[in-house]
């Protein structure tokens, strides 16, 4: 996740996933999401427009990046289904798709944060992707590429 980039995710598909990784043999992606009920159906439909079914891997913890460093449990989880889409399906890259609003950054950090500051918002997802990628590429020396995007819902096409 840049500090100061700002892309829509359909474009981000489109211009660095879509052109590696729909000509994959095996499944080289994994998408990390947030449980949030008003993502997932959208972005199965962006990576399914893209041609990428069947091309990625999906883990779904609250907060995306923050489920990875705010409980042990859920790390452990992560990292372990991680390693087994790395072993089993030739996974070779981790997207993590976080997004404004998350109930989980309102709810599990103190203070929580949310829209109504934005620069705050953004601070912390800023910082918690880069905890949740440190931790990844530490454990995972094999894995060519491991990034972070803050949805943002007004980018959304309904």
């Amino acid at each position: 996740m840049s500090e100061h980039d700002q892309i829509d995710f359909e474009s981000y598909v489109s211009e660095h996933i879509a052109p590696r990784v729909s000509k994959a043999a095996n499944i080289p992606l994994l998408l990390l999401t947030c449980m949030d009920s008003r993502y997932p159906h959208r972005i199965i439909q962006t990576m399914d427009s893209k041609g990428l079914r069947g091309k990625y891997d999906q883990l779904i913890l609250a907060g995306a990046s923050l489920g990875i460093v705010h409980k042990r449990e859920w790390r452990t989880t992560f990292l372990d289904q991680l390693a087994f889409a790395i072993t089993e399906h030739g996974v070779k890259e981790v997207l993590i798709l976080d997004h404004r609003d998350c109930g989980a950054y309102k709810k599990l950090l103190t203070p929580g944060v949310g829209p109504t500051d934005p620069k705050k918002e953004k601070d912390a997802h800023i910082r918690i992707a880069k905890e949740a990628i440190s931790l990844i590429t530490k454990k995972f020396k094999t894995l060519e590429r491991v990034n972070c995007l803050l949805l943002l819902s007004k980018t959304w096409k309904n």
